[in-house]
């Protein structure tokens, strides 16, 4: 009887059920057993009903996504591929994705509602509104005394205090709470903020449909004002994350993506002032200097050097104009007397020198008077250019001290103590760390109105 090798069996069965399309890419329904959850992130349990039994595999990266915390008698639906590890020659499914039986109806409502929006442009990026720089006043619609909500508060309070935040408590599952939510957006987009955080903590597909309401996609479609989400955990996703402007995989992200760190920005500050100052004390410099380069000029200084220079060759032409002149009177009285050929060409001759005099005397005083007036325009064109470039400077730097005011007023010490909050010193030093404290010691606390000398009783380091 011909043989074949264990590994050659199991090899030739794993090819056979790896291109049986009938077996792969399957949905099998069934009961969780044996359920482990290893250190490496991978599932391993079985799937069973009364008759049967399947070992089951769930590779990381498939199981990151599965959107609740399977557990041992849970009824689930997967998709999965039928193999056989050639390592033990054991079949086994490998799970591509998992989630609870009896659900399957509400994927399906899912899928088709975010297709349909999808069509109809709902979920297009030129409607989404650009996300505002600085927030200053926002709206929080979350469940009320949530942990969705605690976080938020925290992280406020941690990244940028000085915005006001409104919460108006909203019901975020259950009957009647997309109605709820519907009402109460329709209320806040009236109010003037310049953003809306829709909030929600985790939980199943059903926990969360209330966020996957039509009416509900179409309101915030039509907002005004700009709304970011942050429901669930990072793995779902509702219809209204699609047509939401900002979509935020948590609650506590959802105020992250609309916030800047105050510390960041307390630093681009002071860094933008010493800029500041350092560019306007050049251009004060720069400015001064080519003032002081056009006051100690000639020009400026004597105004009447280019006409005394200009009236200095004016009295040189007379001048010489006057010595042709007795020249030409004492050549002509000798010319009468004698060859009136050599009369009349010398007579041409000084006719024609006499002419050139003339037409440099005239030249002279067009020369004098165009060097005065050109001389003119550019002090005065000089002076006006000056006068606008330090108002403009001034002006454009006195607008960038008064924005950077206005903020450092906003988060300055006594508006931070005005909002509710105190500082604690010892030995007249701020205390950041419970550890630098202790029982007995006596510390200052700083109040808007006011200052309290208190003694440490009791420390609580938790």
């Amino acid at each position: 009887m011909r043989s074949i090798g264990v590994y050659d069996l199991v090899h030739y069965l794993k090819n056979s059920l790896d291109n049986d399309p009938r077996i792969q890419n399957i949905s099998v329904s069934g009961e969780i057993s044996n359920f482990n959850h290893h250190f490496s992130g991978h599932f391993y349990f079985s799937i069973k009903d009364d008759r049967a039994r399947l070992s089951c595999v769930m590779f990381r990266s498939y199981a990151s996504k599965v959107s609740f915390v399977p557990k041992n008698g849970d009824k689930v639906i997967i998709r999965c591929n039928i193999s056989v590890f050639e390592g033990t020659g054991q079949m086994q499914a490998y799970v591509l994705d998992m989630r609870p039986d009896g659900l399957g109806d509400l994927y399906l409502r899912f899928e088709a509602l975010k297709k349909k929006l999808n069509a109809e442009g709902y979920f297009a990026d030129n409607h989404k509104k650009a996300k505002p720089e600085y927030v200053q006043k926002v709206a929080v619609l979350v469940g009320d005394k949530s942990a969705a909500l605690s976080d938020i508060r925290t992280c406020f309070q941690r990244r940028w205090p000085i915005c006001s935040v409104d919460v108006y408590p909203v019901l975020v599952q259950g009957e009647g709470s997309s109605e709820d939510i519907i009402t109460k957006l329709l209320a806040v987009d009236q109010l003037g903020y310049e953003a809306i955080i829709l909030a929600r903590g985790g939980g199943s597909i059903e926990d969360l449909w209330s966020f996957n309401d039509e009416r509900l996609a179409k309101v915030i479609y039509e907002l005004d004002t700009f709304i970011v989400t942050g429901i669930g955990h990072e793995q779902d996703y509702t219809i209204a994350d699609f047509v939401a402007d900002l979509r935020a995989p948590t609650p506590t992200a959802a105020v992250e993506l609309i916030t800047p760190d105050i510390g960041d920005v307390i630093s681009r500050i002071e860094n933008n002032m010493g800029k500041l100052t350092k560019d306007i004390n050049k251009k004060y410099k720069d400015t001064v200097r080519t003032l002081g380069y056009i006051q100690d000029s000639v020009i400026f200084r004597d105004p009447y050097y280019i006409i005394h220079k200009d009236a200095q060759m004016f009295d040189d032409l007379s001048y010489r104009l006057f010595d042709h002149t007795k020249m030409i009177k004492s050549l002509r009285t000798d010319l009468e007397k004698g060859d009136q050929t050599s009369y009349y060409a010398i007579k041409r001759m000084i006719e024609k020198r006499k002419s050139k005099v003339d037409y440099g005397i005239i030249s002279a005083k067009q020369s004098l008077l165009s060097t005065v007036a050109a001389a003119a325009e550019r002090i005065i064109n000089r002076t006006a250019f000056i006068s606008r470039d330090l108002k403009g400077c001034f002006k454009e730097k006195a607008q960038h001290f008064m924005r950077y005011d206005t903020l450092l007023k906003a988060y300055g010490y006594r508006n931070t103590l005005k909002r509710g909050f105190s500082v604690v010193k010892k030995d007249g030093k701020v205390v950041k760390s419970i550890n630098s404290i202790f029982v007995g010691d006596i510390i200052g606390i700083d109040l808007f109105e006011g200052h309290i000398t208190a003694e440490i009783k009791e420390k609580n380091d938790g």
